[in-house]
């Protein structure tokens, strides 16, 4: 009987003892990944769409980035950016290289955290056709 008690004791120590070193184990900071940053992006891969739809991307909150179409950065002039929503879409002004034809295009995002504007990343394409 006794030592069922002296066991039973062990044993309890033993997992108080396991769950306090997990409690108080450092954390490392974790940063999102990709998959949770872009929250969507359109037109979607291996669509195929007018040439009028819009090609942009939305991001979750806190972040930002820039557009890439055809392996080119979008210039500021080129961009809609929708702050509240974190949204980012192409808008090509008159005489813009992004006005974009009949064909395959392939667009990505080059995206970072507002308060870590020095830690880019980019996102692998997504390619789409336009008719």
């Amino acid at each position: 009987m006794i030592r069922r008690i002296v066991i039973s004791v062990l044993v309890a120590g033993a997992l108080v003892a396991l769950a306090y070193g997990f409690s108080s184990s450092r954390r490392e900071p974790t940063t999102q990944s990709e998959s949770a940053v872009i929250v969507e992006h359109y037109p979607r891969e291996g669509d195929l769409d007018l040439r009028q739809s819009t090609v942009g991307v939305k991001l979750a909150p806190g972040y930002t980035g820039d557009l890439l179409v055809d392996g080119a950065v979008v210039p500021e002039d080129d961009l809609h950016r929708e702050a509240a929503l974190y949204q980012i879409t192409l808008d090509p002004q008159a005489g813009s290289p992004f006005k974009l034809g009949p064909g395959r295009h392939c667009a990505a995002v080059r995206y970072w955290l507002l308060a870590n504007p020095s830690d880019r990343r980019d996102s692998p394409p997504w390619c789409f056709n336009l008719h």
